[in-house]
Order: C-alpha cells, then sequence, then structure tokens
C-alpha cells in the first residue's frame, strides 16, 4: 500500500515537472548563470543547481513530516476507516485537480496559490539576501527558501503526504516527490534549451495531465473495493 503511494508521488512529480519548470525553472536558470561568482570553478552549475535542490527538497520533506503528523492525529481523533476514506478522497481530488490544471481545464488550484502568495511574500524577501549566488551553502538555503514557494502541484503531494497518517511515512512521500521532480529542473539548469522546450510543451502538459487523472481515479476505484476486500477477509 504504502509502496503505490511513494509510486505515486514520484509519478507526480516526475509528470508534473512541467509545471515545475514554469514555477521554479527562473530561478534555476538565474543559478546556472552565477558560475562568475563562485570562488571556485568546479563548484559552478552543476554544484549550485543540485545544492539548491537539495534544500527545495529537504524543505517538501519538512512538510510531508509536518502533514503526516496531522493525518496521524487526524486518525486519533477520529474513527480510522472513516479517516482513511476521508483522506484518500481528499488526496484524490487534488490529484484530480492538478490533471485539470495541466489540461488546461477549470480547477482550484489557481486559487489555492493565489492564497498562498500571502505567506510567500512574507519569506521571499529572504532571497534577495542570497543572491547572487557566492558558496553552496547559499545555494543550498536558497533552494530551502524556496520549497516553501506555493504551488498546486507541491499541494497535490502534500494531499498524498496527509493520507499517510505516519510523520515519517509524510517525510518520505515528499522525498519520492522531489526526486521526481528532480530531472526536469537539473535539465533546466544544465542542459540544452531544446529539451526544455520539450517538457514544456502542450503535448507532454496534457499527456501528464491524463496519465495524473487516471492514477486519480484508480485510487478512487480502490476506495470503492475497500468494503467488499474488508467483508472476505472477515
Amino acid at each position: 500500500m504504502f509502496e503505490n503511494i511513494l509510486l505515486s508521488a514520484f509519478l507526480m512529480g516526475f509528470l508534473g515537472s512541467s509545471h515545475c519548470m514554469a514555477m521554479c525553472g527562473g530561478i534555476v536558470g538565474v543559478l546556472s548563470q552565477h558560475d562568475a561568482c563562485m570562488p571556485k570553478p568546479h563548484q559552478g552549475t552543476l554544484g549550485v543547481v543540485l545544492t539548491y535542490n537539495t534544500g527545495r527538497i529537504a524543505s517538501y520533506c519538512c512538510i510531508g513530516l509536518l502533514t503526516g503528523y496531522i493525518g496521524y492525529i487526524g486518525v486519533a481523533l477520529f474513527e480510522k476507516d472513516s479517516a482513511m476514506l476521508f483522506s484518500r478522497i481528499f488526496t484524490s481530488v487534488f490529484m484530480l485537480s492538478f490533471g485539470f490544471y495541466l489540461l488546461g481545464w477549470p480547477s482550484f488550484l489557481p486559487f489555492l496559490e493565489k492564497k498562498g502568495q500571502a505567506i510567500w511574500r512574507l519569506i521571499s524577501p529572504l532571497t534577495g539576501k542570497l543572491l547572487p549566488i557566492r558558496s553552496l551553502k547559499q545555494s543550498l538555503l536558497l533552494g530551502v527558501i524556496w520549497g516553501w514557494l506555493p504551488c498546486g502541484l507541491v499541494y497535490s503531494a502534500v494531499a498524498l503526504s496527509l493520507s499517510t497518517t505516519r510523520p515519517m511515512y509524510g517525510a518520505l512521500t515528499m522525498l519520492f516527490f522531489g526526486l521526481g521532480t528532480l530531472p526536469a529542473l537539473l535539465m533546466m539548469g544544465l542542459a540544452s534549451h531544446k529539451l526544455t522546450q520539450l517538457k514544456q510543451s502542450p503535448y507532454v502538459r496534457r499527456v501528464a495531465g491524463g496519465i495524473i487523472i487516471i492514477l486519480a481515479l484508480l485510487n478512487l476505484f480502490s476506495i470503492g473495493l475497500l468494503p467488499s476486500t474488508l467483508h472476505a477477509g472477515h
């Protein structure tokens, strides 16, 4: 069961990374231009991009730890089966909404992103103190801050981590999600412009959106099978 959650988290990050490139691609592009500011040549683009992403994924893990604990409290306070059912429906709704988002259909995630901008306005001034990047420590700290950027894709992964109802499971879920987004952002910082254009193409976004919707529908379908499975077990 948990293995399926980890797989879903990784696929969500990998398939939704075209959105990631729109949200985080700008800062990764800026990072890749700071070679001249680095005191050591071997700490150039590769080192900066890797440490930035390490910080970003570390923030995701902290968020997953928190949401997993919230899920744990929810299960403790309410009837376990009902809490688990709610968390899986909650996750599926967010996954469906993100799939719609990628397809260009109506979705509530842009609304949540706008609401999250209020928090981001309080945090974002810290990034100005870290640019231009002159050390790997600065790029790491920048990634830690950027991990809290309001993002519909991250919100969907957070909903998935909530459904684990375990702090460590929640952190692992967000780790796998972050690893899924990593190839696209590394590509943005290091690879060719043509590959970047491919990931941002409307066709790729539509295919990714369709697959994420299928994953959400499969999750809902498995919920429908749960009562008969439990009955057969008894």
